[in-house]
């Protein structure tokens, strides 16, 4: 064999070893093929993916699966490689309720997230238990997804999820039973 086939046939040899070393440590290269493994291996999806927002950390992919509504975290690692976080699988659509949400926390990156079933809503408010407040009116397919990061020595959560319509009527409201401590 001369010098050059010595040199491709190492060059396919390593790529190979590469990509299966990927494959079985969880590390992929986009953070859609993470998002992707992670849905496949609970066996769920693939959903339909509406937005996606970077973070420090990475990147939250909102998406719809049949009745369900997902946040998927996906993180960076390695520089330019991506793992998925937290299991993709979210809520099941409440479709009796005007706003159907739910919400994670991670300290410190937190998120609420959901699907408007009510057109009359135009806008989706979240009051922190810091005092601070997040909107949201432009969505995504229907999805919204507001994201804050707490202070390092205060868990800030979701006090109240208000739905409005377009002349800032009260739609929906919706209080969380936590107590501040």
């Amino acid at each position: 064999m001369n010098r050059l086939k010595k040199v491709i046939r190492n060059i396919i040899v390593i790529t190979i070893l590469f990509v299966l070393l990927l494959m079985r440590t969880g590390i992929y290269l986009s953070p859609l093929s993470a998002h992707e493994h992670s849905e496949r291996s609970i066996h769920y999806g693939p959903s339909k993916v509406a937005h996606i927002e970077d973070f420090e950390k990475g990147k939250y992919i909102l998406g719809k699966y049949d009745k369900w509504v997902s946040c998927d975290t996906v993180n960076r690692e390695l520089f330019f490689f991506w793992r998925f976080g937290d299991q993709p699988v979210g809520f099941e659509n409440d479709k009796t309720k005007a706003v159907s949400y739910t919400y994670s926390f991670s300290n410190p990156y937190d998120k609420a997230y959901g699907i408007v079933n009510d057109k009359r809503v135009k806008k989706i408010e979240i009051t922190l238990s810091n005092g601070d407040i997040l909107t949201q009116t432009n969505f995504y397919d229907d999805l919204f997804l507001l994201t804050w990061k707490s202070d390092d020595n205060e868990n800030t959560f979701m006090k109240i999820l208000r739905g409005y319509d377009s002349y800032n009527n009260i739609i929906f409201e919706e209080k969380q039973p936590y107590e501040e401590k």
